[in-house]
């Protein structure tokens, strides 16, 4: 072990200075990761306001105009809204609550020029999870 003076003359072993320095260097390391960290999840909890931002609707869902709006936000019945819309098909939606937690929201056209009525069905928990989606006729 060598021996060396610090600025205030003491004595000091050269082995406890590196030990302090290799302490510091670790402490440091460890919050920089925790700021990044901190940043990170602040930036998960903002982006994740500002989707239910935009959904604008509050879980559970418990009314049907609720549960039209929430049935909207799915990109297949967006595309399928979109699709007929574009060939000037006026959409018309209906709810029915199955039971206490269970929605079936329907979009069909208002008035169909076919011998069918083509129909999208979308079946969600009041907790906003999809239990079924498809397409018919």
């Amino acid at each position: 072990m060598i021996q060396c003076l610090d600025k205030y003359k003491i004595n000091i072993n050269s082995e406890i200075i590196c030990k302090y320095n290799q302490m510091e260097e670790i402490m440091m390391k460890i919050i920089s990761h925790r700021i990044l960290i901190t940043v990170v999840c602040f930036s998960v909890l903002f982006l994740g306001c500002i989707e239910e931002e935009n959904n604008k609707i509050e879980l559970p869902i418990d009314t049907p105009e609720e549960a039209i709006e929430y049935a909207k936000t799915d990109n297949n019945t967006k595309e399928w809204i979109e699709e007929w819309s574009e060939l000037d098909y006026h959409i018309i939606e209906c709810t029915v609550l199955k039971n206490q937690s269970i929605w079936t929201v329907e979009f069909k056209m208002n008035d169909s020029p076919y011998d069918f009525q083509p129909v999208y069905i979308i079946e969600m928990h009041s907790n906003g999870t999809i239990l079924f989606r498809g397409r018919g006729i």
